[in-house]
């Protein structure tokens, strides 16, 4: 985090904690409504202070729209990856990137789910991955092969050669479900029952 990030972040805490604390004042009446009146009154009789009143307002605004803007933008840049060819500029959503990373969790046979989340960063791709492994699976083995496969589909997909740092975490371990036999079709011929026809008594 950058320092304008810190700066951006301790101003609207203060803002909103010394919001919050007036209102619970407000709430529980230890403050009196006199001395809000009169400042308020002073403000209105003087020139110079309705107009540094008004352009603190307008400050306060300035910095909440830039801060928004400066936010949004960071999250879009993160969130894609762009590098120029021949031609103009390509962009790429990560999201692309984590429905690949999906299905090559889904070729594994030791892992039952695979979710990625890719965040674009000046370092290189980071990549944090959440991973449900089935019980038989040598998670220290799988946790490496999972890493070594995405980070060489990544770069071999996108021809980069940034840093693709994938962090691993291992949200649940599962047995997998047992094979139901399958269901007889028909009785086999030893199990069929011959009904009872009696005796067939002759006369003699």
């Amino acid at each position: 985090m950058n320092i304008l990030n810190k700066i951006t972040m301790m101003f609207f805490l203060i803002v909103f904690i010394t919001i919050g604390l007036f209102l619970i004042a407000v709430s529980i009446r230890s403050v009196e409504s006199e001395p809000i009146m009169n400042a308020l009154d002073s403000i209105n009789a003087s020139t110079t202070l309705r107009i540094g009143v008004g352009a603190v307002g307008f400050l306060l605004i300035v910095i909440s729209w830039a801060s928004y803007q400066f936010t949004v933008a960071r999250i879009q840049r993160q969130k894609n990856i762009a590098f120029n060819n021949p031609d103009g500029q390509v962009s790429i959503s990560l999201s692309a990137i984590e429905e690949f990373i999906r299905k090559i969790g889904s070729s594994l046979p030791e892992v039952k789910e695979m979710k990625s989340d890719c965040i674009a960063t000046k370092k290189g791709i980071d990549i944090s991955t959440k991973v449900i492994f089935w019980a038989d699976a040598n998670i220290p083995e799988a946790t490496e092969k999972i890493q070594g496969l995405v980070k060489a589909k990544i770069q071999e997909m996108l021809g980069i050669d940034e840093p693709i740092i994938i962090k691993i975490h291992v949200t649940k371990i599962m047995t997998r479900p047992e094979a139901k036999p399958a269901a007889k079709k028909g009785k086999d011929k030893d199990d069929v029952s011959i009904p009872f026809g009696g005796f067939d008594y002759k006369n003699e």
